[in-house]
């Protein structure tokens, strides 16, 4: 494991938290959108990472891609499509200014009535000689009242390549966006 992380480059990271944003003392249930690549392993990679807390209760990876109709697909797709500039994703947009209130509720209805929503808007992994690049930017929204949550990206690599690389990078992003909602959860 020293080995790996010593050969871990982190090249940037985006962090923006909604300050004024109370998380639900009893917990929140959370739709964690699958992510959409060739790499088999993701969902199973996910389940492991994403794993319950006592604030934060996943939904099962498998099940949230059952429910990934076409309709949900549209819906999810204007969502990750809207590109905030840095102003205006620090003033914490609303999903309302993006869908509609019935589109939120369809997505609320097919996710088990989650509280939260995590998109992968952008989720890359690629290997270039024997080194795994992957970058990701997630999305945190309430579906109860639409508001943005949290923003955050993270470009890293491993000097690792193959299935191994692929896998580790899978962990290592999802890893370092459920750390950083759990940071800022404790705020």
């Amino acid at each position: 494991m020293l080995t790996v992380l010593s050969g871990m480059t982190f090249f940037k990271a985006q962090k923006v938290f909604n300050q004024n944003y109370s998380f639900k003392g009893d917990g929140s249930n959370v739709a964690v959108v699958p992510i959409i690549n060739d790499f088999e392993d993701s969902d199973s990679i996910t389940k492991k990472v994403l794993k319950d807390t006592l604030q934060l209760k996943f939904m099962d990876v498998a099940s949230a891609r059952a429910n990934l109709d076409t309709k949900v697909m549209d819906i999810l797709k204007k969502v990750a499509e809207k590109d905030y500039r840095s102003k205006e994703v620090k003033t914490f947009p609303n999903l309302n200014t993006i869908i509609s209130t019935e589109e939120i509720s369809y997505i609320k209805e097919k996710f088990g009535n989650a509280d939260l929503l995590l998109l992968p808007v952008i989720f890359n992994i690629q290997q270039i000689m024997g080194v795994t690049f992957g970058n990701s930017l997630f999305r945190l929204y309430d579906l109860n009242n639409g508001e943005l949550i949290q923003q955050f990206s993270e470009k890293i690599n491993v000097n690792i390549g193959d299935r191994a690389g692929f896998a580790m990078m899978t962990a290592m992003l999802i890893s370092g966006e459920k750390s950083h909602l759990l940071h800022n959860i404790k705020k």
